[in-house]
């Protein structure tokens, strides 16, 4: 999946408290009374619908079983995302029904209640899943100004919406979970076939989230405020010049992965995340005099 000249690439996320681990209905999970780390897999198959809707639909249950009611980001990998399954429907369509019917059925606020999320290609073996999920403090979510809300997204995209918000806050921690996020304007994929249209395009994207977040927030929060970022990018021949971009904006220092993966529409070239670090003065994390 990552980029076949380097090492393999691990993703770690730790606790610095105790942590107790547990798994139930095919979820394995980790917790500290402050957040949960949680994942699944379902093995490949001719539709994902089904086992989607009722794997989130469980997800949930656990969540608010263990008292972390609250998901602030999830990350989805979907083998052969662009692929037509044998309904005739293209697999990540397929997967977002069952994701919408699932999280619906659990309860969930489909117009304020979605978190960050990615759902992305892999070049393994049907769907992994992980997320994070918040005990208190419930998380603020955010759209992008010049972007349809993805849950609004109209019927052309598929029988459900994509389920996710463009970015979310977890205010314990003032970490900002940035969504995957591609070339797209309004709803509709833009610079197709155009590699630097689509990597200008997409930044722009992120430039004008993070400037509105910080709008909303009173808070501070620029390019050079990630702590980790990811590139998804469809061509390997393309990884490098992507790589470059993305040094071109946020400097050396910052953690990068790119990875060679589909995305999740067919005519995108590139997706960004990543997890930034907000800025607040002590007058508003205060909450003022």
């Amino acid at each position: 999946m990552r980029e076949q000249r380097e090492q393999p690439v691990r993703e770690v996320w730790t606790s610095a408290s105790e942590v107790t681990s547990g798994a139930r209905d095919g979820i394995v999970y980790g917790h500290d009374g402050t957040h949960l780390f949680g994942t699944f897999r379902l093995p490949g198959a001719e539709a994902y619908r089904e086992a989607t809707r009722s794997v989130y639909r469980r997800t949930m249950t656990l969540l608010h079983d263990l008292g972390y009611p609250h998901l602030v980001r999830m990350w989805n990998h979907i083998a052969d995302i662009n692929h037509t399954n044998a309904g005739g429907l293209e697999v990540y369509r397929d997967f977002c029904q069952g994701r919408a019917e699932g999280l619906e059925e659990a309860g969930t606020d489909m117009s304020a209640g979605l978190p960050a999320a990615t759902g992305i290609g892999s070049r393994g073996d049907g769907v992994v899943v992980y997320f994070i999920a918040e005990r208190s403090g419930a998380p603020l979510h955010f759209e992008n100004p010049r972007q349809v809300p993805a849950h609004r997204y109209p019927r052309e995209y598929g029988p459900r919406s994509p389920s996710f918000a463009r970015a979310t806050l977890l205010p314990s921690s003032e970490k900002l979970f940035l969504s995957g996020t591609a070339s797209i304007i309004g709803h509709r994929s833009t610079h197709v076939g155009d590699l630097d249209g689509q990597c200008d395009t997409t930044l722009e994207n992120i430039r004008l989230l993070l400037a509105s977040v910080s709008e909303k927030t009173g808070g501070k929060v620029e390019m050079d405020s990630f702590t980790m970022l990811k590139a998804y990018v469809r061509h390997e021949s393309d990884v490098p010049h992507v790589r470059r971009r993305l040094r071109e904006e946020v400097g050396p220092l910052v953690p990068l992965e790119l990875f060679n993966v589909d995305i999740c529409r067919s005519e995108l070239l590139l997706e960004i995340e990543g997890v930034l670090t907000m800025k607040f003065s002590d007058e508003v994390r205060g909450g003022g005099s």
